[in-house]
């Protein structure tokens, strides 16, 4: 997944990128549960659960049809972002 912040304030675009399958890494997933009080950690499981599953049909879709841009939004100052998987 990319992601692109470009305003007319900045000489560049600001440009992260965070693998998608990440998303399904237990290391990730320890830590989020490490740091969510006891009551919340079956709703952060639900989450994990929803979540790899969700990855894993992503994955397939850009397999099979390419790269896409999920979210793409332009203010009227000029800035822009772009979500692209």
């Amino acid at each position: 997944m990319r992601i692109e912040v470009s305003t007319p304030e900045l000489h560049f675009p600001i440009k992260l990128i965070f693998p998608t399958a990440a998303l399904r890494s237990r290391w990730l997933w320890q830590i989020a549960l490490k740091y969510t009080e006891s009551r919340q950690k079956d709703t952060v499981m639900y989450y994990r659960d929803l979540i790899t599953e969700s990855v894993g049909h992503l994955e397939e879709f850009v397999r099979n049809y390419g790269h896409f841009n999920l979210v793409e939004i332009e203010e009227r100052d000029g800035t822009r972002v772009i979500i692209r998987i």
